[in-house]
């Protein structure tokens, strides 16, 4: 076999003149492939963040209505207690009568008002 032996500078010179006529090639252009995965990815992700977002607003309403149930409760008791406290007052200003404490010295213990010892006091206009 005959081998042929290139010097240094036949080197030098070819190589320049092989990368020309790569260059003067037209290069077809890459078809650049749809990429599936990261789009995939970036889709759950969005729906994800979605998710979670109904989620957190679901129970800041379900949080919503509980405290509105409660406020609820607590304004009937309020009126429940308002109505009870007046009933009360009522009462109390019975029991507290002259009329009251007399029938109960007349019935229990007996006793008669003295028709003599009545005082009037006399209002001054």
């Amino acid at each position: 076999m005959l081998a042929r032996k290139y010097s240094y500078e036949e080197q030098q010179w070819a190589q320049p003149e092989r990368e020309r006529q790569v260059e003067e090639r037209p290069r077809p252009r890459r078809v650049r492939k749809p990429n599936y995965k990261l789009f995939r990815r970036r889709l759950f992700v969005t729906a994800g963040i979605v998710l979670a977002m109904y989620f957190a607003t679901v129970m800041r309403s379900a949080a919503l209505v509980s405290a509105g149930n409660q406020l609820i409760k607590l304004q009937t008791q309020e009126s429940q207690l308002i109505a009870r406290n007046s009933e009360l007052k009522i009462e109390v200003d019975q029991l507290k009568g002259p009329e009251r404490i007399t029938s109960i010295a007349e019935k229990q213990l007996g006793m008669k008002v003295a028709r003599s010892n009545i005082y009037v006091k006399a209002v001054k206009q």
